[in-house]
């Protein structure tokens, strides 16, 4: 069974679809974006994460603090960074951000480099946390004027591109340079250049801020994700959360709305065991409502009505989606 209105965030679904190559057939789905009605959305994911919960983006965050939230932290009475462990790398005369997940760092390895970072900073109250081994954080003792990039939008770009900006951004390109240098000597990294593995040769700080006030009311009776960032808006504003919840028929059952951001590794499995289903059960009336979102391109509604509109026929999904890469 399922909840009686359920929106599937999909974020791993454009990748999922362009990785191949060609643009597959997917039946079920076509035909939900294709009589669904499509409304526009961000083209910045963090930005569509905090619209779910009626919060503004702005260019100094606060992601961070939430992301920390997220990964079980006490975030109170703190200024908090993301600083996510990367490796640049020089191209003649330019350094470009050319890896994060794929460094694949390993807790010791976190472990090692979090404490060089915290005796350095020491005198500064600064206090640096990992709470996964790619997902750390820097905690200060009072904000900063700077606007920054996130790393996902950041990589394989020129670092010269995407530095942080305003007015405590040139006192913090010195702190980088510091840590890049700290790094540099560190035994971890000397490990894993004998290893042949990339070293985490810098840190990227983005999503700088504070723990913002949650929103007066939102619509989400539960939250169901692995997500860091949507589980610190979750219980930002108290929503209950699951986690783990792999398939269809592990989600709760609730009389409001549902939230759903499941790990989608298999376009033509997911449409047979979740969408196929929720058509369905949208047509049999046990399911009122589902919304699709897909970030960066729009979010779909669909209910019984909007499933019979039999005259607007399958759209190719490079029309509903547009072309990969755009």
């Amino acid at each position: 069974m399922t909840p009686s209105n359920l929106t599937l965030l999909l974020p791993d679904l454009e990748r999922l679809i362009h990785g191949g190559g060609e643009w597959p057939t997917l039946p079920t789905l076509q035909r939900l974006l294709s009589r669904g009605d499509r409304q526009s959305l961000s083209d910045d994911h963090n930005a569509t994460l905090l619209a779910l919960f009626d919060l503004q983006a702005d260019d100094t965050g606060p992601l961070a603090p939430l992301r920390a939230l997220g990964d079980g932290l006490e975030v109170a009475e703190r200024w908090w960074l993301c600083a996510d462990p990367v490796h640049l790398v020089a191209d003649r005369d330019q350094l470009y951000l050319s890896a994060h997940e794929a460094l694949a760092v390993r807790q010791g390895e976190a472990e090692a480099l979090i404490a060089a970072l915290n005796r350095l900073y020491a005198d500064e109250g600064w206090r640096f946390i990992a709470s996964a081994p790619d997902r750390w954080y820097l905690q200060l003792p009072a904000a900063l004027a700077m606007q920054t990039i996130p790393t996902s939008t950041a990589m394989g770009r020129r670092v010269g591109e995407v530095l942080p900006r305003g007015k405590d951004a040139m006192n913090w390109q010195r702190v980088m340079t510091e840590i890049q240098m700290l790094f540099h000597s560190e035994s971890v990294n000397l490990q894993r250049e004998a290893e042949g593995q990339l070293a985490i040769n810098s840190l990227w700080f983005w999503g700088g801020g504070a723990v913002p006030e949650p929103s007066p009311a939102v619509r989400w009776q539960c939250i169901v994700t692995d997500d860091p960032l949507l589980l610190g808006l979750a219980k930002l504003h108290g929503v209950e959360t699951r986690s783990h919840v792999a398939e269809l028929k592990d989600l709760p059952i609730v009389q409001g709305e549902v939230l759903w951001q499941p790990t989608v590794s298999s376009l033509k499995a997911f449409e047979a065991q979740v969408l196929v289903p929720l058509t369905a059960q949208i047509k049999s009336g046990k399911l009122n409502k589902l919304e699709l979102i897909v970030p960066e391109r729009g979010r779909w509604l669909l209910g019984r009505k909007t499933l019979r509109r039999w005259w607007r026929r399958n759209r190719p999904l490079s029309s509903l989606l547009g072309n990969p890469g755009t």
